[in-house]
């Protein structure tokens, strides 16, 4: 990996008309957010070739085993450069399909009742559902799984109720409900690495994705 990071500095154009870029993201905004975002500049520099490289773990900004990193964490590894572009508005929805089978609950104790989508064996997220005020530690889960593109696909297809970010619920016209008893903030940050200022190609394509997505999560407010 920092083989491969000394040779992407070493051939360092001045501007993007050519090299690579190795961008990392979370599996869910790697597929449901980033590529519209990259599209307009993927126009402008389409002889910039984008490695991405999505996966839930963590690649290290600090080894350059990636040049860019989008990530739901605040980054905290030294010589790393990190900015928060805003928050992702996460609430409650369902599939219009789903509030016609079982009713709109009219609280947060009916809902729990109802079948829920959530975490399977994770147990950070099972910690974060407890901490925001979702359920219980020992709330069943009628749809279970740790692939948060697994649970927005059982969302989308009316098999329960789950949580969403309201930019993405809005491209599958799911309905939101209980928002005056729930909902939370997900920070999101870009990172790269100090170094890799110098380098045109990343820092310009650090400084359109970040606009991007702060354009992107400002339409949630």
């Amino acid at each position: 990996m920092a083989a491969e990071a000394f040779n992407r500095m070493a051939s360092a154009e001045t501007d993007v008309s050519c090299g690579t870029v190795r961008l990392a993201s979370s599996t869910f905004l790697g597929v449901e957010v980033l590529p519209g975002l990259l599209r307009e500049f993927h126009y402008r520099h389409s002889a910039l070739r984008l490695e991405i490289s999505i996966d839930d773990s963590l690649e290290n900004i600090a080894r350059q085993e990636s040049d860019i990193a989008v990530r739901l964490v605040r980054p905290t590894e030294a010589d790393v450069v990190g900015r928060r572009t805003g928050a992702l508005r996460v609430g409650l929805y369902a599939s219009a399909q789903c509030l016609e089978h079982y009713g709109e609950p009219a609280s947060l104790e009916a809902l729990r009742r109802l079948p829920l989508i959530g975490p399977d064996r994770h147990g950070a997220d099972m910690r974060r559902l407890i901490e925001v005020g979702l359920c219980e530690a020992d709330q069943p889960f009628s749809i279970a799984t740790d692939n948060h593109l697994a649970q927005l696909a059982a969302l989308r297809n009316g098999l329960g109720f789950g949580l969403c970010p309201a930019t993405v619920a809005a491209n599958y016209g799911l309905i939101r409900i209980l928002p005056d008893s729930f909902g939370f903030d997900v920070d999101v940050w870009i990172a790269m690495h100090n170094d890799l200022r110098k380098v045109g190609r990343i820092a310009r394509t650090f400084e359109a994705l970040s606009e991007a997505l702060s354009g992107y999560l400002d339409e949630s407010d």
